[in-house]
């Protein structure tokens, strides 16, 4: 019986689709919430080591370079500002490393952290396709 349950479990795991695979490509969307204002919706497009950010609100829209660190780790990596119509000023030297937390059907956990400042920002991650 043993054997048996080892067997589901082995198979459970292996031929589920949530895992930090199915998000290495693919569209995803994340509403960021500040006290005060209006939620700031961003909608993210990852294919291979390219990831495009745009965000209407703000009028603003990046090219980074997406580099694996391993399975579920990334790091960003600026490499052009696509639109800035209220000059935020992207910082250029600043590296992003987003680690992967939990992985589901419709979303992922994120947790965020940079280069240039001591927090971690924790987050959800829609996945659109």
């Amino acid at each position: 019986m043993l054997y048996l349950l080892s067997l589901i479990l082995i198979g459970y795991t292996s031929f589920s689709t949530n895992t930090c695979q199915s998000i290495k490509s693919g569209t995803f969307k994340t509403v960021s919430h500040i006290e005060g204002a209006a939620p700031i919706t961003t909608i993210i497009e990852r294919v291979g080591d390219i990831q495009y950010e745009r965000s209407e609100q703000l009028g603003a829209a990046y090219k980074f370079k997406v580099e694996w660190i391993n399975d579920c780790t990334y790091t960003l990596t600026w490499l052009e500002t696509i639109k800035d119509e209220n000059n935020f000023g992207y910082p250029e030297e600043m590296v992003l490393t987003i680690e992967v937390l939990e992985v589901n059907a419709d979303y992922y956990i994120q947790s965020a952290s940079s280069n240039l400042f001591d927090d971690k920002i924790e987050g959800r991650v829609e996945i659109i396709k």
